[in-house]
């Protein structure tokens, strides 16, 4: 509802040539035109930089915001995700 708070914001972080080749990897296998295009792909991480960095800084200062290394496998990935997660329950 609308009294709900935000106790933690997390976010996969990853290179910015990993992000890349994963979305174009996604293109190949989805077939989704928009993955498949670099400048579509670079135009999209620069649109998130420019509109989620200033909510990143927000909870940062209010110390819940979280990264999480997004490199590695799925399995790796998920358990750093849980360990924040249950850190913060």
């Amino acid at each position: 509802g609308k009294n709900t708070s935000i106790t933690l914001m997390v976010a996969l972080e990853v290179p910015h040539e990993e992000l890349v080749k994963r979305l174009l990897n996604r293109g190949k296998e989805s077939g989704r035109a928009d993955d498949q295009n670099v400048e579509v792909i670079e135009n999209r991480i620069r649109v998130y930089h420019r509109e989620t960095a200033p909510v990143i800084r927000y909870y940062e200062a209010q110390k819940k915001f979280f990264p999480i290394n997004g490199v590695g496998s799925i399995d790796e990935i998920f358990q750093r995700l849980c360990d924040v997660i249950d850190q913060h329950k």
